[in-house]
């Protein structure tokens, strides 16, 4: 199948008319570095949020390399025993395999610099491109982390040999595996998410599959990290003697599965277990050659479906724009579009999947921490004020297509006030629920009336803000069907100042229904309560009719150099 994928993708170049001079495979792998390497360097141009990222990124790994080493002298010589430390190689080996390949499915074409189909109209097949692909796989700064990571374990598991071997042949053996093993296990490490990265490339579903699958990734991997840090909240309450009971199990089952067969064969040696380590091995080897044939198979289809062209996704089904219960006019199709917007455009799918995981944890960290409910459930009022601000780059999230409202004439009064009442219908019935359920669950119900007014307060705030900051500091953002890992318009400094302005008038307005509401929970006072409520409601509409108005006027004599700021996706 192979065979016949790679000779269809050379009869298609061929039709298109491009023709190359050969090139050896030696020049080819160093022509494919270098593109890495190019690429790897323009991308933090004018990119100062990925600059940040990374620095940041640096500080965490090269702390998590200094906590590795001293978990290994831990676990070797402080320690006086060499019992552990063969389970901590082993356990954290497949946890290293494991994480190269979700953190990719899950983050869905996080990293995926050097894509397949961008070598499409290049006569070459699958078996000359991989050598390269792989080898520009390395050149990246996880690969270089886990490089450093796996010669730390190299070095320890070479000491831990010398200290605790179990006798000369045995230490030998586990010595002449060690480095092999090792490095098999990192081509591993390289070679999962490579092959994820292709055969997602392969254009095997219709674009909007493939939109929701990323959206579906990144809503996990948000909630994984927020789980991680609700249960390291309770690390203190773990059973030591039942974690040290079933620690060796856990990982012993692990050890025999391809993500951790590799790391585990120099430790079985040392151990004695010849036939436990060569089975591990077999294991270990049998994956290494199926997940490059995987790879092989989905790079030729995926240069080939770039040729070809996008899979179908299916008869479009055609609804009216303006939804039944609205009146045909100008409101009403703003209205649809922005709700077409929400349910379709993977920008918009991002909030709705995110706010309800982020309100879950607050809902989460009250339950195992109970003097922190109070501070919990303003952080959730807070949040639902947030969602206000999902509007600020309105304007900039239509992009090219804003010609259509200037050409048409389009009502500003409309343009804002539909977009609006999209979110409105979305937004406010979770937030009145969340705001509703949260203090009954944390055993506080005389505070629901004074969380649903104040997050209904801090929401429509937030409109009023969003639609403020939206003309007079648009920016350009990343096309629809970017995935969030891979957007880059808050990068710009517009972006930020905007966000900044947007956070600051959500909170300053509504201060004093802030102190008037603390004031009345603290002395238990049920008119304080509602009055503070009432105040954050009066704050939110004085703010949204404010805010409105500035907006209609802006965008009614300015709308024409509004949209030149943003008709170019970044």
């Amino acid at each position: 199948m192979a065979g016949v994928l790679s000779s269809e993708h050379v009869r298609t170049a061929s039709a298109q008319g491009v023709h190359h001079g050969e090139i050896s495979a030696k020049a080819l792998l160093r022509m494919q570095l270098r593109l890495k390497w190019t690429l790897w360097k323009r991308s933090y141009r004018k990119n100062v949020g990925k600059l940040i990222g990374t620095i940041i990124g640096a500080l965490y790994g090269l702390g998590g390399l200094v906590s590795l080493v001293f978990l290994f002298l831990g676990t070797t010589l402080w320690a006086g025993e060499g019992e552990t430390f063969p389970l901590v190689v082993r356990g954290l080996g497949a946890l290293t395999v494991l994480a190269w390949f979700l953190i990719p499915v899950l983050a869905f074409g996080l990293d995926d610099t050097l894509d397949p189909r961008a070598f499409a109209l290049f006569p070459r097949s699958a078996k000359e491109l991989q050598p390269g692909l792989f080898a520009a796989a390395a050149l990246s700064f996880p690969s270089l982390l886990t490089l450093a990571a796996v010669a730390i374990a190299t070095g320890f598991e070479l000491l831990w040999l010398i200290v605790f071997g179990q006798g000369a042949v045995w230490i030998v053996l586990g010595a002449l595996a060690l480095i092999p093993a090792n490095l098999a296990a990192y081509c591993l490490c390289l070679l999962l998410p490579r092959a994820w990265f292709a055969h997602s490339a392969s254009r095997t579903s219709s674009r909007s599959g493939r939109e929701l699958g990323g959206i579906f990734g990144f809503v996990v991997m948000f909630a994984a990290i927020y789980a991680f840090s609700l249960g390291a909240q309770r690390i203190g309450d773990i059973d030591v003697e039942l974690l040290g009971e079933w620690a060796p199990r856990i990982v012993g089952v692990v050890a025999w599965t391809p993500v951790g067969a590799l790391f585990a064969v120099p430790m079985d040696l040392a151990e004695g277990h010849v036939l436990t380590a060569l089975a591990r091995a077999v294991i270990g080897a049998a994956t290494i050659v199926l997940v490059w044939r995987w790879w092989r198979r989905s790079i030729d289809a995926a240069l080939t479906s770039a040729l070809s062209g996008d899979a179908s996704s299916g008869d479009a089904k055609v609804s009216p724009l303006v939804p039944r219960f609205l009146r045909p006019g100008p409101f009403g199709a703003v209205m649809g579009k922005s709700l077409r917007y929400w349910r379709r455009d993977t920008r918009y799918l991002a909030a709705l999947g995110i706010y309800p995981v982020v309100l879950v944890f607050f809902a989460a960290m009250g339950f195992m921490l109970p003097e922190s409910r109070p501070m919990m459930l303003g952080m959730a009022v807070f949040m639902c004020g947030m969602s206000g601000i999902s509007l600020a780059n309105e304007i900039g999230f239509d992009g090219p297509s804003g010609w259509v409202n200037i050409v048409t004439a389009l009502p500003a009064r409309a343009n804002l006030l539909g977009r609006i009442a999209a979110m409105a219908v979305l937004m406010v019935p979770g937030a009145v629920v969340i705001t509703t359920v949260i203090p009954l669950l944390f055993g506080m119900g005389e505070l629901v009336p004074l969380a649903v007014m104040g997050s209904l307060g801090a929401m429509i705030c937030g409109w009023g803000i969003s639609m403020v900051v939206g003309v007079l500091l648009p920016y350009p953002s990343s096309p629809p069907g970017t995935n969030p890992m891979k957007d880059k318009s808050a990068s710009s400094s517009n972006a930020m100042l905007a966000m900044a302005v947007a956070m600051l008038g959500i909170f300053v307005p509504l201060l004093p229904a802030i102190g008037v509401g603390i004031w009345g929970a603290v002395v238990g006072s049920l008119p304080l309560m509602m009055l503070a409520g009432a105040l954050a409601l009066l704050a939110g509409a004085a703010v949204f009719l404010v805010g409105l108005r500035i907006a209609e006027v802006r965008l009614e004599a300015r709308y024409p150099d509004v949209f030149q700021k943003v008709r170019d996706h970044l």
